[in-house]
């Protein structure tokens, strides 16, 4: 993933996901998968996106697309980081399921050894 899109998601990670938490679940940002895993979504291009999370952008990267899938749960005070996905770079259905089961084992893992 290029390094600027890396910035744009740790970012919206840090400033939508973490401060507004289950807030969004009626919102586009996030996408119940079952069992307590979820999806952040992160869609369009940089400029917008960034502009509805509130952060500016240099005008270099504005015009990039994006389409990023952060799975993830919400454990006790916490938001647990299970997996990412680039819709863009990987396409196809079949391997966002594959992604979304990696993710739904490592939650069921981190639950098991908790």
């Amino acid at each position: 993933m290029p390094v600027d899109v890396q910035i744009v998601v740790r970012s919206l990670v840090l400033e939508v996901l973490a401060k507004k938490g289950m807030s969004l679940a009626s919102s586009l940002w996030l996408k119940p998968l079952g069992n307590g895993l979820w999806e952040f979504r992160i869609g369009r291009n940089l400029k917008s996106v960034l502009k509805s999370a509130g952060v500016k952008i240099s005008s270099r990267s504005a015009n990039r697309r994006i389409l990023i899938g952060v799975f993830f749960a919400f454990e006790e005070d916490c938001i647990l980081l299970l997996g990412c996905y680039n819709k863009l770079r990987f396409g196809g259905e079949r391997a966002q399921n594959l992604a979304i089961n990696k993710a739904r084992e490592l939650l069921l893992t981190f639950r098991r050894e908790r």
